[in-house]
């Protein structure tokens, strides 16, 4: 059978990358629903006021957010992967 340590990918996945990369989904998705509602609610009417307002500012804000993190969690992987790379040329 083979041990757990043999069964891991070289590349080790970190606990707080795959939180960055939920968070990344989220507020793309919470973003993407803001500006189909904001053309739904524009269309029908309903959507005036502060609430015109609130809706209308969540991909203005989330966007930039999600892209930022994607470029964190891509230098992060970078790093990593440089780190492990050391490692094992260092071991030869």
């Amino acid at each position: 059978m083979a041990k757990a340590n043999e069964r891991q990918s070289p590349i080790s996945d970190s606990r707080l990358d795959r939180v960055f990369a939920a968070m990344i989904v989220g507020i793309i998705v919470l973003s993407v629903i803001a500006m189909i509602l904001l053309m739904i609610g524009s269309a029908g009417g309903w959507l005036t006021g502060s609430l015109y307002a609130t809706v209308w500012a969540v991909p203005f804000v989330g966007l930039p957010i999600a892209v930022i993190l994607m470029i964190v969690v891509t230098i992060r992987i970078a790093l990593r992967r440089r780190r492990e790379n050391e490692q094992a040329s260092s071991r030869r």
